[in-house]
């Protein structure tokens, strides 16, 4: 997926402070956990693995997740000419496609959170693919550029019907950067437990799905202070068969005359959301919580948080004056430094 506009509702924001790796590294500890990093869909992935005694097994596992990582991105990346979601948003306002049933799925889910959110998560987001670019293409498009853009999202607008998926209109797109590297997380960390491996870590560029302990205690993950400089934590998260992701208007941002525009679009107004700076999530999946944490970023602390607990997961926001709401739950699991 490509790195710039696909984060547009995606950000790194979680910090894990057990380790610092690089891209396309494998190491071996005295823990017997073996780690791989490898750059894929715009950002660096991790697997982490406790091998038990059983090194070569442990590597095949981690190839294994990482095909599969793989074959999800040629299948949902908006950003592959041939994949099967390309092909739906090449045919708008055409013809239908006939989509794979797991594309059909995840896009069926998808329009679910819209309507929890009440469109403030919105597949139809890469309908504004071209005003928002946070590298050295940015420039702080006009309202009216904004309001055209805005025109082609809707995602009321998807027709899926039987195997086929059709979108209406010339211009609208789909790009499923805001939920399908959540999904890609938890089917490589599912791969793992298969494979019999239960101690694991997978990290797609910050989104984390934890499984089991790492050398028998829980994982620790920190959580950034959005307002100092990366590695400055306000506090970490003990953290075990679940899944912590962050959204933080941090990573991807420009100021310009004093105001900040960061990647975390709401696309009911087209412009960067305003109602939080930082977001941490823990959910049972990597799906829920990347979802999620850009729900309740744009939702904002009442009804973001009334939205996390009506899905069962546990939240902290971070408002812009630094201001923090947090669940009861994860009041509970959160140590703050």
């Amino acid at each position: 997926m490509k790195p710039t506009l696909r984060n547009i509702t995606l950000s790194i924001a979680v910090v894990a402070v057990l380790f610092a790796l690089r891209a396309a590294s494998i190491s071996e500890h005295a823990s017997s956990t073996i780690r791989v990093s490898r750059p894929l869909m715009g950002t660096t992935w991790t697997i982490e693995v406790a091998d038990h005694g059983r090194a070569d097994a442990a590597r095949r596992a981690i190839d294994d997740a990482y095909a599969e990582l793989s074959r999800i991105d040629s299948l949902m990346s908006e950003w592959k000419a041939d994949s099967p979601l390309s092909a739906i948003n090449a045919a708008a306002g055409k013809n239908p496609v006939e989509a794979p049933a797991e594309l059909r799925a995840i896009l069926e889910r998808s329009n679910r959170y819209s309507e929890l959110s009440d469109g403030a998560f919105d597949i139809t987001w890469h309908g504004m693919a071209n005003i928002w670019h946070f590298d050295d293409r940015f420039v702080v498009p006009s309202q009216a550029q904004v309001d055209r853009a805005r025109s082609y999202v809707n995602f009321r607008e998807i027709r899926i019907d039987g195997n086929r998926v059709y979108l209406p209109r010339a211009g609208m797109s789909i790009g499923l950067g805001g939920i399908a590297k959540g999904y890609a997380v938890d089917r490589a960390s599912e791969l793992l437990a298969r494979e019999g491996f239960h101690d694991s870590l997978v990290d797609g560029g910050g989104d984390l799905r934890l499984s089991g302990t790492r050398n028998g205690i829980p994982w620790q993950i920190g959580v950034q202070d959005p307002r100092a400089p990366r590695g400055t934590l306000i506090g970490r998260v003990p953290a075990s068969n679940c899944s912590v992701v962050s959204s933080g208007d941090y990573e991807r941002f420009r100021i310009v005359n004093g105001v900040r525009y960061h990647h975390i679009i709401d696309v009911r107004t087209g412009w960067p959301a305003t109602a939080a700076s930082a977001v941490t999530v823990i959910a049972p999946t990597a799906e829920q919580g990347v979802v999620l944490a850009k729900i309740v970023f744009i939702l904002g602390p009442e009804k973001g948080l009334a939205v996390a607990q009506s899905e069962h997961v546990e939240a902290l926001l971070i408002d812009p004056s630094g201001k923090r709401y947090e669940t009861p739950g994860f009041a509970r699991q959160f140590e703050a430094q």
